[in-house]
């Protein structure tokens, strides 16, 4: 049977049609369409078995084609041999027809001096040097700003600065269980807890072990975020429609909801001490 190319020939050559020829073919070999759920807990999952290897090409292939067809109005050619050279081992597993053998790029091969130095130019000259701006640097940063981002949202809306427990700071996990389970606390209905505690596990998994994950995973990632940390919908409340960077959670009385944080807490840590901030980051009944 002859060797297709569409991973070649957008690597090559990244027109509008060769884009478009590549993600219908990506969409073509992942089969029938899976779910946004089922694609996005299996892309943030970090442990897997033998048995799942064929859905995990699927989902990989799909949200790779999903990010694709979100970014093409405004590709850089970069961010189109990132993804090619990233998924070419999903697409040979998939379609043994596709000629994947042009790909000679490692995705994870700086070392720690490069990222060293990464570190010094953002603080002093605010960029880091023209050979590492690509995907192979960048992506790898933005996950230290997603978490942040994160980090700061869930204490932001919890109103602490940090929470201690025999003399070990309470992670943010545990913070994300307390705040997924507050009562007085309205979350817009696009807030969904389970997507973010798959996502904040992703994001220790390759912080810890400094992987650049796959770019199409961090775009899944930022749009499991959005809802909770940049939400763009107002809050509607009886007569009242409020925008706001906090539009996702709202409470009605504040001295509540610093009770019920205070007793989850002291129902994991009895010992707990807790440092609160001056201001919290909620909508309040006013």
């Amino acid at each position: 049977m002859e060797k297709t190319s569409f991973l070649k020939t957008a690597y090559t050559n990244l027109t509008n049609e060769n884009l478009d020829n590549l993600i219908y073919y990506l969409k073509k070999i992942s089969g029938k369409p899976l779910t946004v759920k089922c694609k996005r807990q299996n892309a943030f999952k970090i442990l897997w078995h033998d048995k799942e290897t064929k859905l995990l090409a699927r989902c990989h292939v799909q949200n790779a084609a999903e990010y694709l067809d979100f970014i093409k109005e405004n590709i850089k050619t970069e961010q189109l041999k990132t993804v090619v050279a990233d998924i070419s081992d999903y697409v040979q597993f998939l379609d043994s027809n596709e000629d994947t053998s042009f790909i000679l790029i490692s995705t994870n091969t700086q070392a720690s001096a490069v990222q060293f130095d990464n570190a010094k130019r953002l603080f002093y000259n605010h960029q880091i040097r023209e050979q590492y701006q690509n995907n192979y640097s960048t992506d790898l940063l933005t996950l230290y700003s997603i978490r942040l981002s994160l980090e700061s949202r869930v204490r932001g809306l919890l109103g602490i600065d940090y929470a201690k427990s025999s003399g070990k700071n309470i992670g943010l996990s545990t913070l994300i269980k307390i705040s997924k389970g507050l009562k007085s606390v309205q979350y817009s209905t696009e807030t969904d807890w389970i997507e973010i505690e798959w996502v904040n596990n992703w994001l220790n998994h390759h912080m810890h072990r400094h992987i650049r994950p796959y770019p199409w995973i961090i775009h899944q990632a930022l749009e499991v975020l959005k809802p909770f940390v940049d939400p763009k919908k107002p809050l509607i409340n009886s007569d009242r429609t409020i925008y706001s960077f906090y539009s996702a959670t709202y409470v009605i009385d504040e001295n509540i909801l610093k009770n019920e944080i205070e007793l989850n807490l002291k129902e994991l840590f009895p010992e707990v001490q807790i440092r609160w901030l001056n201001k919290r980051e909620i909508l309040k009944n006013k």
